[in-house]
């Protein structure tokens, strides 16, 4: 089932690097928060200011596509 898609000019709300700054203040293991970091940094970098309701389902494939070629046991070890 496809995700629905959002209108492209979505006002209002939390941004995605305000709910990413929020996410990353709640964990609480450096190691993770370090790592998840990386990934959500690309994450922010590609959404902009745009809030998170305007984020589409292209915004996580285009983050995620870096593990394209990883084997399954180096994914939380991408830079």
């Amino acid at each position: 089932m496809p995700f629905p898609i959002p209108p492209a000019e979505t006002t209002g709300g939390e941004t995605a690097e305000a709910a990413v700054d929020r996410y990353l203040d709640s964990v609480q293991t450096k190691t993770t928060r370090d790592s998840y970091g990386e990934t959500l940094a690309r994450l922010t970098t590609l959404a902009g200011d745009r809030p998170t309701a305007a984020l589409v389902p292209e915004d996580s494939a285009a983050v995620m596509d870096r593990w394209d070629a990883a084997a399954a046991a180096t994914w939380n070890r991408q830079p």
